[in-house]
């Protein structure tokens, strides 16, 4: 009788995830809790299973930074200075959702009563458990069964924490031997004492004809205290003076940031 190596590949998804292939998605991917110290808080996330199975998940935390590139690292529950994992608890430690239906899923807070007056976070993972139904896919003797993971972004804001604000901390061109592939990196710092979605947006003005070249804007969310580098690519062959200008819109204010930097290409 032959014998198979059964690899389980996990995919994460966070974020706006849906599972187009799973048909499983999740609302909301983001939860924010506030409070005094000592509170407990409850909210509710709901995943819809538009399939024709059953799926069933473990329920697991885990903490995690944002790096300057953008680049979310995970870690262990506990591990982040600025972890909440351990506040966070739920109902049941897994959970199955039929076949085209909807579960929802209490998420508590409780809130320390010696807790700071700073913003924590971690990471709800719903995990995929593998069923009998799941079919493994054969390589060279190795089963390879598909899972997955949906992340749910957990948050806490002290009552008190409502300024947004940040910081434009430089503007450059990114290093890169690929002159077919140059960038503009926009250096941001949040100042502030709150969670900050912003929108960043970078132009371009050649200061010879006028012509005005409009990158693509990217969304950012960050954490207070942390710095972000964000990068635009410009377009080939660029060549000339330019004068370059980033705006940072942020998310529920008409306040902007705005820098300025000169360039030669």
């Amino acid at each position: 009788m032959r014998k198979f190596i059964y690899l389980f590949i996990f995919f994460i998804l966070t974020g706006s995830s849906s599972l187009l292939a799973q048909s499983i998605s999740m609302s909301p991917t983001r939860l924010f809790f506030t409070g005094n110290p000592g509170e407990k808080v409850t909210q509710t996330v709901t995943l819809q299973n538009s399939s024709e199975k059953d799926y069933v998940f473990n329920l697991n935390y885990k903490d995690w930074v944002r790096e300057e590139d953008g680049n979310k690292v995970y870690l262990d529950a506990g591990s982040s200075k600025t972890s909440n994992a351990s506040w966070v608890s739920t109902l049941e430690n897994s959970v199955t959702v039929p076949a085209k239906s909807t579960k929802e899923i209490l998420v508590t807070m409780q809130i320390p009563a010696n807790a700071s007056k700073s913003v924590t976070n971690s990471m709800l993972f719903f995990t995929q458990l593998p069923q009998q139904a799941d079919q493994a896919r054969i390589q060279n003797g190795i089963g390879i069964i598909t899972l997955f993971e949906v992340g749910l972004h957990i948050f806490y804001t002290p009552s008190g924490n409502q300024t947004k604000s940040l910081d434009i901390t430089n503007i450059s061109e990114a290093s890169n031997e690929n002159a077919a592939n140059r960038k503009v990196a926009v250096s941001i710092h949040n100042d502030g004492n709150t969670i900050n979605d912003a929108t960043v947006e970078f132009e371009l003005t050649n200061t010879d004809s006028g012509k005005e070249i409009k990158l693509p804007a990217i969304a950012i969310s960050m954490l207070p205290n942390t710095n972000q580098v964000v990068q635009f690519s410009l377009p080939e062959n660029i060549s000339g003076n330019f004068l370059g200008v980033a705006i940072i819109k942020m998310a529920g204010s008409n306040d902007l940031r705005i820098g300025e930097k000169n360039f030669k290409f």
